[in-house]
C-alpha cells in the first residue's frame, strides 16, 4: 500500500505541519497503520533474492474438486522468484557444488534443460556471478524449445546453444521412438561433460543425475509441506521429471507416514522412463565417450518408490491448466494441470476425507508463446 496522494483527512497518514497549506503527504506512520498492513520482519531482513526460494504456500483447491471428499492441496512453487520450483534445485544444487569446491569464483556453470532448469540455472547462477551456458536440441522445436523459457534464461544472462545431433550422429533423422529420445538428451549432456572435461573451470550442474536435486526436495519442499498440513499426508503425487521432485519429496513424507500412497506423472508422448529403464539413454551416453551416470529415475524406479504411474494426455493437462487459471485463479502450465488430473484420479479410489498433496510447478507465462495450443511437456 502506497501513501502517495492520500487525503491527509484518512486516519492511515500523518498531520500535515500547521504551516503547510497542502492537503496531501507522502508519509505514514506505521503505528497508525492499524494492522492494514503487516509486515514480516523476518522477510525483509534477507539478504538476496536467493534468500526468497522456498516458504511457498499450500492451497487447498476449492472448485476442480467438486464433489470429490478429499482435499487436495497444492504447492505453489510458481512464487519462487524465479518463477518455477527449479529454483530450488538450481540453488541446492550450486551451494553444495560451492561447499565441496566444485564451483568456485571463475567458474562456469554449464548444462542440458528444454524445461524450468535453464531459467533457473541462469537465474541463481548468475545473481551468485557465475556464468550460465545451457544446451538445447536444435531439431525439437515448440514445446521443447519454448521461445519463453528460452527468452528467461537469457535475460538471466544464459548463452544458450541449440544442438544439431545431426553434426554428431550419422542417420540421427532415421532414429525412432526411445532411441531418438535418449539421443537427443545424450548428446547434449556430452557437450556439458566435455566442457567439464576440457576446462575444469565449467562445472556440469547434470540436474538428471546430481543427487542434491532430490536434496533439495527431501530437505526443504518436504518438511515445509509437513510443516503446512495439519494432520496425516495420504497421497503425493508429482511429475516423475528428473525424479528429484517425486523421490525428495516421498522421502519425507514416507517417513511421517508410511503408508503414504505415491504417484509419478508422465505426458503421454514422454519416454523418458522407458529410455531409463530399456537402458537407451545409457547406451547412447556410451556410444558419445560419456562415462556410466546414475539417473535420479533409476532410483525411482529400483526403489518401487510409486505405487501408481498415471499418464495424462496433453490436451486433459491443458483443460485443466485452463480450469486451475479460470477457478482456482493459478496462473499455471501444462505440468501443473496434469498433476491436479492425477492427483483428481487417485482422490477417486481415497477414502473421504483423506488429504493428497501435489504440485503447481510453474507459470503460465513460460508457454504464452504457444498460446492457444500449448504442449504438456516436463
Amino acid at each position: 500500500m502506497s501513501c502517495l496522494s492520500i487525503p491527509v483527512a484518512t486516519q492511515h497518514c500523518l498531520p500535515m505541519s500547521p504551516k503547510s497549506p497542502k492537503r496531501w503527504t507522502t508519509a505514514c506512520d506505521p503505528a497508525r497503520l492499524n494492522g492494514l498492513i503487516k509486515v514480516d520482519k523476518k522477510m525483509t531482513k534477507k539478504a538476496t533474492i536467493l534468500d526468497h526460494i522456498g516458504n511457498t504456500p499450500l492451497l487447498k483447491l476449492n472448485h476442480v474438486t467438486d464433489n470429490l471428499g478429499v482435499d487436495i492441496f497444492v504447492k505453489c512453487e510458481f512464487t519462487n522468484p524465479g518463477g518455477s520450483i527449479k529454483d530450488r534445485m538450481a540453488l541446492c544444487m550450486i551451494e553444495e557444488a560451492e561447499k565441496r569446491g566444485d564451483l568456485k569464483p571463475g567458474s562456469t556453470i554449464v548444462d542440458q534443460s528444454t524445461g524450468n532448469t535453464g531459467p533457473a540455472l541462469s537465474f541463481v547462477g548468475n545473481v551468485k556471478g557465475y556464468p550460465v551456458k545451457i544446451f538445447l536440441p536444435a531439431q525439437l522445436k515448440s514445446a521443447y524449445n519454448s521461445a519463453d523459457r528460452v527468452r528467461i534464461a537469457r535475460l538471466y544472462g544464459a548463452e544458450v546453444t541449440p544442438i544439431d545431433i545431426n553434426e554428431f550422429v550419422d542417420g540421427a533423422d532415421q532414429l525412432q521412438g526411445v532411441e531418438r529420445a535418449a539421443s537427443f538428451v545424450a548428446i547434449r549432456m556430452k557437450q556439458a561433460y566435455d566442457l567439464q572435461q576440457n576446462d575444469p573451470s565449467n562445472w556440469w550442474a547434470n540436474q538428471l543425475c546430481n543427487v542434491d536435486n532430490t536434496k533439495a526436495h527431501r530437505e526443504f519442499t518436504g518438511q515445509e509441506i509437513l510443516e503446512q498440513i495439519d494432520g496425516k499426508i495420504d497421497v503425493w503425487v508429482a511429475s516423475v521429471g528428473t525424479g528429484g521432485t517425486l523421490l525428495g519429496v516421498a522421502q519425507t513424507l514416507k517417513e511421517a507416514n508410511p503408508e503414504l500412497r505415491i504417484a509419478g506423472v508422465v505426458p503421454t508422448d514422454d519416454p523418458r522412463i522407458e529410455w531409463v529403464r530399456s537402458r537407451a539413454i545409457h547406451k547412447a551416453l556410451e556410444n558419445f565417450g560419456v562415462p556410466k551416470l546414475r539417473f535420479l529415475i533409476e532410483d525411482v524406479l529400483e526403489n518401487n518408490v510409486m505405487d501408481k504411474e498415471i499418464t495424462v494426455e496433453n490436451a486433459d493437462a491443458k483443460n485443466m491448466a485452463d480450469r486451475l487459471c479460470r477457478e482456482e485463479g493459478l496462473y499455471c502450465g501444462m505440468s501443473s494441470g496434469a498433476n491436479v488430473v492425477a492427483a483428481i484420479e487417485m482422490a477417486k479410489s481415497m477414502d473421504k476425507g483423506s488429504k493428497i498433496v501435489t504440485v503447481i510447478v510453474d507459470r503460465r507465462d513460460r508457454y504464452s508463446a504457444e498460446y492457444p495450443n500449448e504442449h504438456y511437456v516436463v
